[in-house]
C-alpha cells in the first residue's frame, strides 16, 4: 500500500468516525426545577392542544408540578404533586382526570407523565417489567418514530405493551423519567414538541 492509498484510506476512516459520532449525537434533557416539556396533541376540528408542564420545585420529598392547556383562548392550569416515593418505586400511573385550579396529591405508589426509577431500572436492564399491571417489553424506537425537537432526537427508551397496544417512548433520564410520546394508551396521546426553561 502506497502512502497515497493509506491516506486516502486514513481519511476515509477518520470520516466514517466523525459521521457516526454525529449520527448518534441525541439530546440530552437536564431535568431539574423550572424545566418546560410542552406536549402538543390534535384537538377538535383540527385545532392543536398545548400541554406546558413544569417543574415547579424537585427536592428529596417532593416533584411540584404546574400545568397549563391551552387549546386557542381556551386556557386552564393546576398543580400537581409526586412523592418521592412515587418516583421511586410506584407502580401504578394517575389517570385522573385533569381540574382547572387543581392541587393534586398524588398516593404513593403513583407517578403522573412519567414512570418510577424502579422501573426504568428494570426494563432496562431485563428488557422487561410491569407497570400499572401491564407487561412491557423495551425495544428498538421504529425508524421514522424518533422524538425530535428542531431537528435533534431526543435521547429516549421505546416500550411496548406485550400482548397489547400501549406504546409509550421515556425520557432516557433516570432522575425523572418522562413520558415524551405515547400510542394507545389510556388518555390522550401528547408528544413532546418543544423544551425550555421558565422562571
Amino acid at each position: 500500500m502506497n502512502v497515497n492509498t493509506k491516506t486516502l484510506v486514513t481519511a476515509l476512516i477518520t470520516l466514517f468516525i466523525v459521521f457516526s459520532a454525529t449520527a448518534q449525537k441525541k439530546m440530552n434533557v437536564d431535568v431539574k426545577p423550572n424545566l418546560i416539556m410542552t406536549y402538543s396533541a390534535d384537538g377538535p376540528q383540527g385545532s392543536q392542544v398545548l400541554f406546558a408542564l413544569k417543574i415547579n420545585e424537585m427536592d428529596a420529598e417532593t416533584v411540584k408540578f404546574k400545568y397549563t392547556m391551552s387549546n386557542g383562548d381556551k386556557q386552564f392550569s393546576g398543580n400537581w404533586v409526586m412523592s418521592a416515593e412515587g418516583l421511586e418505586s410506584g407502580k401504578y400511573f394517575n389517570w385522573q382526570g385533569l381540574g382547572p385550579g387543581e392541587v393534586r396529591i398524588l398516593p404513593k405508589d403513583q407517578t403522573i407523565f412519567s414512570v418510577s426509577k424502579a422501573f426504568f431500572d428494570e426494563i432496562k436492564s431485563k428488557k422487561t417489567a410491569q407497570y400499572d399491571e401491564k407487561t412491557f417489553e423495551l425495544k428498538e424506537i421504529p425508524k421514522g418514530k424518533e422524538i425530535k425537537i428542531d431537528g435533534e432526537e431526543v435521547d429516549a427508551i421505546y416500550i411496548v405493551e406485550k400482548d397489547g397496544e400501549t406504546q409509550y417512548w421515556i425520557l432516557n433520564n433516570r432522575d425523572l423519567p418522562f413520558i415524551i410520546n405515547s400510542n394507545g394508551a389510556q388518555g390522550p396521546s401528547f408528544k413532546l414538541s418543544k423544551v425550555g426553561m421558565g422562571k
